[in-house]
């Protein structure tokens, strides 16, 4: 029998949407002025800015800098975050303090956010110059800012004067629970308007590798800010975070901080969703995301040789109100997964087999994921992680030996190698899980291709 531990992970479909819209209107160049973009409600930054000359100029932020004045709470924000050597670049406006792979050879790390247009006042700039040198003088006003002043010798930062490019409500959004990048995730998919990058280049995307940060609001105005590379992916459909009581995982890249404000969200219902880049925020609004508790037991699957049978093993399921498993086979990510369901049925109280109809296999490709999720009305949905197939593992070896190749004849292309090298390190484990062997297939498959192919939810 083939055994792999319990993955926790919730999948929810939201399609119907809010179709509210957030307090300001545009003037005629599209700025949205005295918005506030996480809660509707009018600002009076530009009051302030009407009785002084104001200097424009790009900075370099700390988290909590950059957040001030928008976010419930930035006491939480770590002065850095420590990562490894991977990544360093992947994203123009995150902020590290990474030199070369010798001097950073123990990780390096991310301080915050590079590229922030801010006002300062004109009396207090040479203050600021001293106390913050990467300030760069602009030759005009940008669309979006964040004004600072100068108190004791200390830069403070107001809210941020958004510039709304969109106010989209035709999204939908996917909550998932233990994915590989957080305790939670959330995907979203844009509607008939496309702003968010879900492929592997940044061409035709108004967000991408070029985004600042990421606000989740939810239904009771609760808001907090997130990090690169440890909540903001290069494709920002993702967001991901953990929660206090469990952050010895999902750290691939960054350690979370901020997880007394993360934590907040569970059991809250997330009804907005904004995107930052450097001139421009585009605001998602939703009927409400609602962060179930995470499930905190046991839980454990195997499956048999022929893959044709799950079981599944708990002292009881009998907190699982409504419960329900369901097996499926899942080839692609993003728009383009192809879903088949292999059971659908009741979830048996204690340790259960479970016969999968693997008829539909047949007539699929290789390389595809499985999962058993058990849906309930008391937890966010759990999918216990099945190891494997051989199949699996074979496709990920072929795709590997393809990716290999390109990487001879590519041999600056960092993310390439990135992948490679993960790839052959899961390679290695007794029994890989289904779900992270067929994600690095996906990821390969697009990554050694000569065209960019479909959308995925790597990071």
């Amino acid at each position: 029998m083939k055994k792999i531990a319990a993955l926790f992970v919730a999948v929810f479909a939201l399609g119907t949407l809010s179709a509210c819209g957030i307090g300001g209107s545009p003037d005629e160049t599209g700025k949205n002025e005295n918005v506030d973009v996480s809660s509707g409600t009018e600002q009076n930054n530009h009051s302030e800015s009407q009785d002084a000359s104001y200097v424009f100029g790009t900075a370099t932020l700390t988290y909590a800098e950059f957040y001030s004045g928008d976010v419930s709470s930035v006491d939480g924000y770590d002065a850095v975050s420590s990562a490894t050597t991977s990544k360093y670049e992947i994203m123009s406006n995150m902020s590290t303090d990474f030199v070369d792979e010798e001097t950073n050879a123990d990780g390096y790390h991310i301080l915050g956010v590079k590229n922030v247009n801010v006002a300062v006042p004109e009396s207090e700039l040479e203050s600021y110059k001293a106390i913050n040198p990467t300030f760069a003088e602009l030759d005009a006003e940008p669309e979006q800012y964040k004004p600072v002043s100068i108190s004791d010798g200390m830069a403070i930062y107001g809210a941020t004067e958004w510039n709304v490019a969109d106010t989209v409500t035709d999204a939908a959004a996917e909550l998932i629970t233990g994915s590989n990048w957080g305790d939670y995730q959330i995907n979203v998919t844009d509607g008939v308007a496309v702003h968010l990058r879900n492929t592997r280049e940044d061409e035709g995307f108004d967000v991408g590798a070029n985004i600042l940060g990421i606000i989740l609001e939810t239904e009771s105005g609760l808001k907090v800010g997130m990090e690169h590379l440890q909540s903001i992916w290069v494709q920002p459909y993702e967001v991901s975070w953990n929660i206090p009581e469990d952050n010895s995982h999902n750290t691939h890249i960054a350690a979370f901080d901020n997880l007394a404000e993360l934590g907040k969200l569970t059991g809250e219902t997330v009804t907005k969703i904004t995107y930052i880049t450097s001139d421009a925020a585009y605001v998602y609004e939703f009927e409400g995301i609602y962060i179930k508790p995470l499930y905190s037991g046991e839980l454990s699957g195997t499956v048999n040789d022929a893959y044709d049978e799950v079981t599944l093993s708990a002292d009881n399921f009998k907190d699982f109100e409504n419960g329900k498993l369901t097996v499926t086979y899942t080839l692609g990510e993003g728009r383009s997964r192809e879903i088949t369901v292999l059971l659908e049925t009741e979830l048996v109280n204690g340790t259960a087999a479970y016969l999968l109809d693997t008829s539909p296999l047949t007539e699929l490709a290789a390389g595809g994921v499985y999962a058993a999720v058990i849906s309930s009305d008391s937890y966010a949905d759990v999918t216990v992680a099945l190891p494997a197939s051989e199949d699996q593992i074979a496709a990920l070896e072929v795709i590997l030996a393809t990716a290999r190749e390109k990487m001879a004849a590519d041999s600056d292309n960092d993310v390439l190698s990135s992948h490679i090298a993960e790839a052959e390190e899961l390679l290695k484990e007794t029994s890989p899980s289904s779900q992270e062997v067929g994600s690095l297939t996906n990821e390969l498959t697009q990554l050694a291709s000569d065209e960019q192919q479909g959308e995925h939810g790597g990071n």
